[in-house]
Formats: C-alpha cells, structure tokens, sequence
C-alpha cells in the first residue's frame, strides 16, 4: 500500500504540472487533428469531431508534414538505417560486414512485417500537431512469430513524463484501461483484485483503470530498497479500483519512446508548427464561417418585404407563389460583402499555414519536369529547414529505437551467430535515409569534383592521378549512396585478384622475353647461316 500511495502522488503531481499544457493542446487539435481532440473536451467513440471545422487547410498540411518525414525518415520502401561496430576498423572486416547487413535486414523485416509503420504514422502526426508523441515498445507474448515486438502509439492523454538532469526523458507514467477479459489475459487472474476478478465474471466488458510507472531502478532502490529486478529501467503495473500492484518487472531500455518537435527552456513537454500557425488557423476558419454566411446570403438573400405588400406569406420553396398586391412589395435584400477581398484574405491564410508546415518544401515527388539535382536540392532545403528538428528526432526517437528493437532480437536469438571478433564491442546506428543522405552528399560531391579536377590536370602531367586512393574514393562513394557492402569485394579477394593478375602480367612478359630471345636467336643463326654460304658473293652486295 505504501508504494501505491507514492505512486499515486507522484501522478497527481505529474498530472497537475501538465494541466498548463492541456488547453493548448485541445484548442490545437480541435482545428488540426479533431479525431484526437480529447484532452480536456471528453467524447464519446464515433462522435462527430468537425462539426466547428469550415476550412480543412490545417489538417491536410499536417498530414502531409506527417507523411513526408515518414517517407524521408522511416520509410517502409527504403533502407533508411545501417549499423556499424563502433570500432570502426572491425567494420573492415567482410565477416563483420556481411553479419551488420544480414542484421539490419532482419531489423527491416520486423518494422514492416508488424505493426510498426502504421502506429509510426501516427507517431509523427501527434509530434506535427502537438509537438509531443509517444511510441511503446514491448515484446509480444501472443505465440506468433510476426508478434515478437508489438508498437503502439499512445494518445497525449494517457502519459506524463520527466526528464533527468540531461534533459533526457526517464520517467513516465501512463493511465490506461483494461476490460475485466483484458485484464485477467494480461495479467493473470491471482495478479488481480477481486473487484476485477468479479468484476470479469458479471459484466467481462467493463473497463477498469490501471497505471504503468516507469523510472530507473536507481531511483526505485533510493526510496525502497532493493528492487526485485536489476535491470536499469524499473516498472509497475497498477489496478486503481483495487489499489494494488499487479506486476513489477524491468526493461533493458526505456520501452517508450518520447521524441518532441522543439522545446523551449525549462519546459518538459514539446512545441510544434502548429502553435506558431494556430493564430492563422483560427483566423482563416472563422473567415470561412463568415464567407459562408455571406454567401448563402448572395445566392440566397433575405427578402424585404412591403408591409400590407403580400396577401398571405412569402413561399421560398421552388414553385412557390406568393401573391402581392404589386411587383414592387417583394425584393431581395443586397449586401455589401466584397468577395473579391475574402478570398483574397484566405488564400494569404492558407499561403501562411501551408508555410508554417513546410508544405512547400515538402513537394517532393520527382516528376518528368524535375532532375535528380532538383530533387537532392529540395532535400538539401528541407534538411536546412528542419536540421534542428531532425537532430533532436534522431537523439529522442531514432537511436532509441534502433536499440530497443536490436535489443529485444539479439535478447531472442533473432540474428545470426555474430563473428567472434565483435563479441561485446559497441554498436552504432548510421541513418542513410533521404534526408540523412542529404547531409553527406556534399562529401561526395568533393569526390567527384576531385576526381575532374585531376583528370584535366593529367592531361599535362599523367602522374598527378598517383595522388588519389582510388580504393578509399569508391569505398566512400559506394558508402554515401547506400550501396550494399555485398557489392564490393572485400580487402582479401582484391588482394588476390591483384596478386593473380600480377603473376599473369609477369607470365606475359616472360613469354614475350622469351619469344623476343627466340626470334633474335633465330635471326642470329640465319646471319651465320649467310655468311657461311660459299655461293654468296659479298663484294656484289655492297
């Protein structure tokens, strides 16, 4: 009872410290992702969301944020990451090669063949919108080989975080809920309450509340003692209703993975484009609502009407008749409204909230009218525009998430037998991505232009190409353009097949020293053969 008293503290402390944060985030989501807008406005399932919306800009510039970073970062069509020893002459190696690229292609499997790109989507929509997202990460325990690990994105409703000195988040705590059937499958009936357990019997489908507190087992152990697990990360599942504990448990890694768009200085929770763009959205959905109103009133105006002008009432219905006692008693009203100006005002709107999140930029499809140049220059400007933004995405969510999936594989023999040499050596993640290729290509644009500059140089001086490793240049190009390590031979087979090529040059030119003998011995021979001849006058000759 002790540890769910503090627990409980801890998270109404949590809870009110976050409480500032939950206006912003309603008001943001009632005008950019209403399906998700219940933060502090409580809804029911299937309720209508949009029913305040006039203008669908803002939306659709979030989704197209959303999906673009999916695309360029975590896309499920591209390679977008490799790992590496962090010793980095062990990446030498063609055993230790071809054992990192087996391994991130088996980590590739897992991202596509579960759950993971559609929970990822929703991921970076909440980190578009509210500038805070939340992704768990857990083992599966179901039997199934696609369930090995389970991802499931969190709403902003259900988590609350802190950060230690680093700024890095450590502790998390989450409300969830559980039908009685849940509980009971996830849990264990002799884990649970009786106010669950007969809770399940009478009514299954009754949902009860539970908590999931998070923090490092060093932080645990400072206020109870000695922890039933050692591993770095220490959790507890609680039942409120009940108001016990129902598992403790460990991690190796911190299971949730919290990245956040920017965040300002002492602030824990995240900022996104959409606070800088919520002015502009609101001003261009109520200037919506009132062209709307204006133009119901130009297609439909209201009617002035004479008094004692009608005989019964004005029938608006089409084929209606109304009599009056002269065509002058019946007239539309005419407005002022200048539609010219409104539209003018909104498409400005628009412009400014398509800017704020990138929209622009975001246009990345090459089409027949774009080159490769174009295109990697559009991605060089999107990189400028969200260098700050990807760094702290790649620290927050990126790394983490590597090491987690690798983590739960290699903890399950998922990966082959690694090559004794890198027993306990440190890995390394390299994101290759489309962004993460724009980063470098600068680096192999220098290689080429190098390689331009000693070919024009060559032409007066041959010599001046001893210069460059041409080994290292390829191996560099190869690397920046993602090219498999399969592809190039390794240090060895070029070794020999130089060695061998060298023994077949010296072959041929021992053959041809030995033919060049024969011939000048045979050329010898006829002289002395001449010179011999009785019947040769040699006076004639000269």
């Amino acid at each position: 009872m002790e540890k769910f008293d503090y627990y409980q503290k801890r998270l109404a402390k949590m809870e009110s410290d976050r409480g500032t944060w939950e206006d912003h985030w309603q008001e943001i989501l009632d005008y950019v992702m209403p399906r998700k807008a219940d933060t502090i406005t409580q809804r029911t399932v299937g309720e209508k969301r949009t029913e305040k919306l006039f203008d669908s800009t803002a939306i659709t510039s979030n989704n197209l944020l959303a999906a673009s970073l999916q695309g360029t970062l975590t896309s499920p069509s591209l390679q977008w990451f490799h790992i590496k020893i962090r010793d980095t002459e062990l990446n030498t190696d063609r055993d230790v090669q071809v054992w990192l690229e087996d391994s991130a292609k088996r980590m590739y499997d897992v991202f596509n063949e579960t759950n993971f790109n559609q929970e990822v989507h929703e991921l970076y929509l909440d980190l578009c919108s509210i500038g805070t997202a939340a992704l768990f990460i857990e083992e599966g325990n179901r039997g199934f080989d696609q369930d090995l690990i389970h991802f499931s994105a969190l709403h902003i409703n259900e988590y609350y975080i802190k950060e230690n000195v680093d700024g890095y988040i450590d502790t998390l705590f989450r409300k969830y809920k559980l039908t009685g059937r849940q509980a009971i499958q996830e849990f264990g009936e002799d884990n649970l309450g009786p106010k669950v357990v007969e809770g399940a019997k009478q009514s299954p489908d009754k949902q009860f509340e539970f908590i999931h507190a998070l923090e490092p087992t060093e932080d645990y152990e400072r206020l109870f003692g000695p922890a039933q697990t050692r591993l770095p990360i220490h959790s507890c599942h609680m039942c409120v209703e009940d108001k016990m504990i129902v598992r403790v448990s460990g991690y190796n890694e911190f299971p949730y993975l919290v990245p956040r768009w920017s965040k300002a200085t002492g602030e824990i929770y995240g900022r996104s484009p959409s606070f800088n763009a919520l002015p502009d959205i609101k001003t261009l959905n109520k200037a919506v609502e009132i062209g709307l109103k204006a133009w119901a009133k130009a297609i439909d105006p209201p009617l002035l009407v004479q008094d004692d002008g009608v005989i019964g009432r004005v029938r608006m219905t089409p084929g209606g008749i109304t009599v009056v006692r002269n065509d002058a008693a019946v007239k539309p009203f005419q407005g002022g409204a200048n539609f010219q100006i409104t539209d003018m005002m909104e498409n400005q709107l628009r412009q400014a909230i398509r800017q704020a999140y990138y929209s622009d930029q975001l246009q990345l499809q090459q089409g027949p009218q774009m080159t490769a140049t174009e295109v990697q220059v559009r991605y060089e400007l999107m990189q400028r525009l969200l260098g700050p933004t990807l760094g702290r995405f790649q620290s927050e969510f990126l790394q983490p998430l590597i090491e987690r999936v690798f983590g739960i594989m290699l903890r399950n023999n998922a990966f082959r037998q690694a090559p004794e040499i890198i027993a306990g050596k440190a890995i390394d993640i390299e994101f290759i991505g489309p962004l993460a290729r724009s980063q470098r290509m600068e680096e192999s644009i220098a290689v080429e232009r190098l390689y331009q500059l000693a070919m024009s140089v060559a032409q007066i001086d041959p010599s001046i190409m001893d210069l460059i490793n041409h080994d290292e240049a390829i191996k560099t190009r190869a690397n920046l353009l993602g090219v498999p390590k399969t592809v190039l031979r390794s240090q060895a087979d070029v070794d020999t097949i130089r060695q061998l090529r060298m023994e077949q040059q010296q072959q041929q030119a021992q053959i041809e020293q030995q033919q060049q003998r024969a011939s000048a011995l045979r050329n010898e021979a006829s002289a002395v053969k001449d010179l011999s001849d009785p019947n040769i006058n040699y006076e004639d000759l000269t």
